[in-house]
């Protein structure tokens, strides 16, 4: 009887992730179904932006400067 008990706990975890994987993997319709496509426009609205050339006259900022991977040397003395 105690081995059921046993068993009883994981088999009810197991159909409650199950029921709650189905649940999460659902295709939403309706409300929140029209985010998509603002969410496409943003990012082709971005894209554009990023291919903008830059403005006449208007140089780039300058990249910044490495830094060292090494630690310098230690002086000798």
């Amino acid at each position: 009887m105690a081995a059921l008990v046993w068993l009883f706990f994981p088999v009810i975890a197991s159909l409650l992730a199950a029921l709650w994987g189905s649940w999460a993997t659902r295709r939403r319709s309706g409300v929140g179904g029209g985010r998509d496509a603002s969410g496409v426009r943003g990012h082709e609205a971005f894209r554009a932006a990023m291919e903008r050339p830059t403005r006449v006259g208007e140089r780039p900022a300058p990249a910044p400067a490495p830094t060292p991977l090494t630690s310098p040397a230690p002086a000798d003395g």
